[in-house]
């Protein structure tokens, strides 16, 4: 017969394996609520940047079929190895950015269409509200293999009341013979803002470089605004890119 110590401890026993299996029940109970809880949150996170990159895709991250690789600038013409590349910084809205144009996108649009410097562009904001408009118009007349036309016409039509979406729709289109099918997928792509996001990044490249004032230019990464302007006529001399870029003299 066993003594009564020794049913002490067996009962002992028994209640210490009881309360083992107990805690051991507890902590798996505990890891499965755990790790439950991590794939819930894990699928509100991917739930998430899921909606948020579907969104974008939807609205502002259409690229233009002649943006850079880094996106954040439109080539006037095909990138060429070997050659400069001018990078300008602009504003639709800026007078001082009209100005230049002006007197310099003859050679600018000859540059590139000759290969004689690859020329990007960055339309920024500065100036004015409407300014991100009209970029967003600009690249969107890409698609089209508009920019070029687009992006002179906008300084030709610059206005101190700024661009409005029947200028930019309908008056600079027009200009530019953009008309039917092209219309109608230009105006889609304006009226969704569908490349707000390349034009976003272009700001943010701009900021990036320090660029603060517009217009500006670098040529091999190199500012060249004094370069350009010549202070006797106190203009942006088309003469001095030409002997910048090494192009001859067609005057």
């Amino acid at each position: 017969m066993a003594s009564s110590s020794q049913t002490r401890r067996s009962r002992r026993e028994q209640l210490q394996a009881q309360r083992f299996a107990e805690v051991k029940k507890e902590r798996r109970n505990r890891i499965l609520f755990v790790s439950a809880g991590v794939v819930v949150f894990a699928l509100v996170i991917g739930l998430a940047v899921w909606g948020y990159v579907g969104t974008t895709s939807k609205a502002g991250v259409d690229t233009p079929p002649n943006a850079n690789s880094a996106q954040n600038g439109i080539f006037l013409a095909p990138e060429v190895t070997g050659i400069p590349t001018l990078d300008i910084f602009s504003d639709y809205n800026c007078s001082a950015c009209k100005s230049a144009n002006l007197t310099l996108s003859a050679v600018i649009d000859q540059a590139a269409a000759e290969g004689k410097a690859n020329v990007v562009v960055h339309s920024l904001s500065f100036e004015a509200a409407s300014s991100r408009n009209a970029a967003i118009a600009a690249s969107c007349a890409d698609f089209q293999g508009k920019f070029i036309d687009y992006h002179n016409q906008l300084y030709i039509n610059q206005s101190t009341d700024g661009f409005t979406d029947d200028m930019l729709t309908s008056t600079i289109p027009d200009n530019i013979g953009l008309y039917g099918d092209d219309l109608t997928t230009f105006t889609t792509c304006y009226s969704s803002k569908a490349t707000g996001g390349f034009v976003d990044a272009e700001a943010a490249y701009a900021a990036k470089q320090g660029i603060g004032s517009t217009p500006t230019f670098l040529l091999n990464g190199e500012q060249v605004n004094d370069k350009l302007f010549n202070a006797n006529t106190n203009t942006y001399d088309p003469d001095l890119l030409r002997s910048l870029l090494g192009m001859a003299d067609n005057s």
